[in-house]
């Protein structure tokens, strides 16, 4: 039996895209912050009430070994009519697996990550969402030193961010900075990364897909006791690092 081409005339067009109920997500990865993941969520309502901005926090605890999931859920609890979510792991999955999690199941146009560890002032969230719609991506960047930060860690952050740009050929000022992203973007371009090497291996796949972007300068401030500067966290960063490079050669060719 021959077979018969059939062609149909129809006029193809894009699909519309899902309005975003909310402004902004906030997504909060914890770990053992029962003594200041209230004053970040004050913070992050603060910050977006200034703006008029409808916000959302997504309080994720990354296996906590402290009081940080009863906190969040006894606050929400009474907060009812707050946008305040808390999703729990039964394991320590790292910032970057949790921060995609978290641009899954928000609902904000935009997105951003806001440290569990309190270590930004309202004002420097302000300056950040304040710069929405200025373009796709707006990375923030601080001048100087932090205060409380040592030495041996200002010096490294410095190298970090050199490194960076010489493999990336890109010429940015900081890449651990937090970024406000378009949320939509976070879902389409994650990356495989773990640990903190996510952060600069997320923000140069945007940029090489043309996604446009300003830098804000902010202040911000170091706790003591950080665990930055740990195996897990060197390992990612190596092989960010690598992919970093590998992408750019590859599309170099």
């Amino acid at each position: 039996m021959a077979l018969r081409e059939v062609t149909y005339d129809l006029e193809l067009k894009p699909l519309a895209e899902e309005p975003d109920e909310l402004d902004v997500s906030f997504f909060v990865p914890c770990y053992n912050e029962e003594e200041h993941v209230l004053q970040v969520i004050a913070k992050c309502d603060e910050a977006a009430g200034r703006l008029g901005l409808r916000h959302e926090i997504l309080i994720f605890d990354d296996n906590s070994k402290d009081a940080t999931v009863k906190v969040a859920n006894d606050f929400r609890k009474a907060n009812a009519a707050r946008h305040v979510r808390v999703y729990t792991n039964t394991f320590n999955c790292g910032v970057a697996r949790n921060f995609i999690e978290g641009a899954f199941v928000g609902r904000g146009k935009y997105y951003r990550l806001i440290c569990g560890d309190d270590v930004e002032s309202v004002d420097t969230i302000v300056q950040v969402l304040g710069r929405a719609g200025a373009a796709d991506i707006i990375i923030p960047y601080h001048e100087g030193r932090i205060p409380g930060r040592s030495f041996f860690r200002f010096a490294l952050s410095k190298l970090y961010t050199n490194l960076v740009n010489i493999v990336s050929g890109q010429k940015l000022r900081y890449y651990n900075g937090l970024p406000l992203y378009r949320r939509r973007d976070v879902l389409r371009y994650h990356v495989e990364a773990t640990g903190s090497g996510y952060q600069a291996e997320f923000l140069l796949q945007l940029l090489r897909e043309h996604r446009s972007f300003v830098q804000v300068p902010v202040d911000v401030m170091d706790r003591s006791g950080s665990t930055a500067l740990n195996f897990r966290n060197f390992l990612s960063v190596g092989y960010s690092m690598f992919r970093i490079f590998a992408k750019r050669t590859f599309n170099a060719k």
